[in-house]
C-alpha cells in the first residue's frame, strides 16, 4: 500500500475489499466513449455485488448513449454478482435521478455502512448530477468519500456547448445568503465561456475570482491559451481577479477555494460556478462540506456541440481527496 497526494493513473482497476467483492460500482452512460474506460480497465479479479448505471437523457446523441449503455451493461455483467440497476433521468433534474437511487438503495446498499466499498466513475456525469450524487451518499447517508475515478480526454481545444437554457442554484447547495452583504463570485473556467459569462451577468457581483486551469492537463499550453482567449471578456473586467487551479486534484482545488473564502469571509456572500473540470467540481463539493453557507450555481447549455464525439479517452485517474489517500 502507498499514499499519494496527486492523481494516480489506473492501468488495472482492483477491488477495494481485499476479502471479497466490493459493495457498489456507480457510473454514467454518456455519449462520450470515456464513460467506458473504467470498466475496460477492471482486472480479472475485480468483483462488485451491485452496479448502478445512470443514463442522463440527451436526445441529440441517443444512439451513442444507448450504445455505451449496452457496452457498460455487458462489461459490468461479467463483474457483478447480485445485480445491475439502470437509472434513466432528465438532464435538467438531478433530483429525479437521486430520488430513483433512494428508491433502490435498500436493495443495493453496502453490507457494512461503517466501512463501505464504493467506487464512482465520474467521467460520464454532468457536474450538477455529480454534486447531487455526492451530497446523497456523503452527507445524507454519511458513507464517507467513495473512491472516485475520472477518465480524461485528449482533443483539440474547441467550443463544447452553445447557448444558455437556464441558470439555477444547485439543489442542496443553496447556502445561506445575507442580503446585507455583497457577493464574491468564484468561477472555475474552461471551454464554455457563454455559461460562465451568463452566471456573471446574472449575479453582477462586486468581486469576481476567475479560476483558470493552470498548469494545463498534459502540459498542453494550447488549453490554457484557449481558455484565456474564450473567457477574455470576463477576465478583462476590473473587478475580476485571476488565480490558478490544477485540473485533476479535488483536494488542491478545495484548498484554492479555502484561501479565497478566508480572504473574503465576513464581508461577502460566496457563490461558486463550477465550469471547469469534473475533478474541480469534486473539489467544490469537498469545500462545501466544510462551508455549507456557500452557494453553488449552474447554467444549462442549450446543446452540446459535436466536438464531444471527436474526443478520445485519455488516462483514467484515481483522484486524491485528502492530503494523502491510500492506494
Amino acid at each position: 500500500m502507498r499514499t499519494a497526494d496527486e492523481p494516480i493513473e489506473v492501468e488495472r482497476l482492483t477491488r477495494l475489499n481485499e476479502y471479497g467483492p466490493d459493495d457498489l460500482f456507480i457510473c454514467c452512460a454518456s455519449f462520450e466513449d470515456r464513460c467506458l474506460s473504467s470498466t475496460l480497465r477492471m482486472g480479472i479479479d475485480y468483483r462488485t455485488n451491485f452496479a448502478i448505471i445512470f443514463v442522463i437523457e440527451e436526445p441529440l446523441y441517443k444512439k451513442q448513449v444507448d450504445t455505451n449503455l449496452y457496452r457498460l451493461q455487458r462489461e459490468l455483467g461479467k463483474r457483478t454478482s447480485k445485480g445491475i440497476f439502470v437509472i434513466s433521468c432528465q438532464k435538467e433534474n438531478p433530483i429525479d435521478g437521486v430520488s430513483q437511487l433512494k428508491n433502490i438503495w435498500k436493495q443495493c446498499k453496502p453490507r457494512n455502512l461503517d466501512e463501505p466499498f464504493i467506487t464512482i466513475d465520474i467521467s460520464g456525469f454532468t457536474k450538477i448530477y455529480l454534486l447531487e450524487l455526492l451530497h446523497y451518499l456523503v452527507i445524507e447517508l454519511n458513507l464517507g468519500i467513495p473512491r472516485l475515478l475520472h477518465t480524461t480526454q485528449t482533443y483539440l481545444p474547441t467550443k463544447l456547448t452553445r447557448g444558455i437554457e437556464q441558470i439555477t442554484t444547485i439543489p442542496n447547495f443553496f447556502g445561506s445568503i445575507s442580503w446585507e452583504k455583497q457577493t464574491v463570485l468564484v468561477l472555475l473556467l474552461g471551454f464554455e465561456p457563454e455559461r460562465s459569462l451568463a452566471v456573471w451577468k446574472h449575479f453582477n457581483p462586486a468581486k469576481t475570482v476567475a479560476l483558470i486551469t493552470n498548469p494545463p492537463r498534459y502540459g498542453n499550453l494550447d488549453y490554457l491559451k484557449y481558455a484565456q482567449e474564450n473567457n477574455s471578456h470576463l477576465l478583462s473586467q476590473p473587478s475580476t481577479e485571476v488565480r490558478n487551479v490544477p485540473p485533476d486534484n479535488p483536494y488542491a482545488a478545495k484548498n484554492v477555494l479555502e484561501v479565497i473564502y478566508n480572504d473574503t469571509r465576513g464581508s461577502f456572500n460566496m457563490v461558486i460556478g463550477p465550469f471547469g473540470t469534473k475533478p474541480q467540481a469534486v473539489g467544490v463539493f469537498l469545500f462545501c462540506l466544510e462551508h455549507p453557507k456557500v452557494q453553488v450555481v449552474y447554467s444549462f447549455p442549450t446543446k452540446y456541440t459535436r466536438s464531444y464525439l471527436q474526443r478520445k479517452p485519455g488516462p483514467t485517474l484515481w483522484l486524491p481527496l485528502a492530503p494523502a489517500v491510500t492506494v
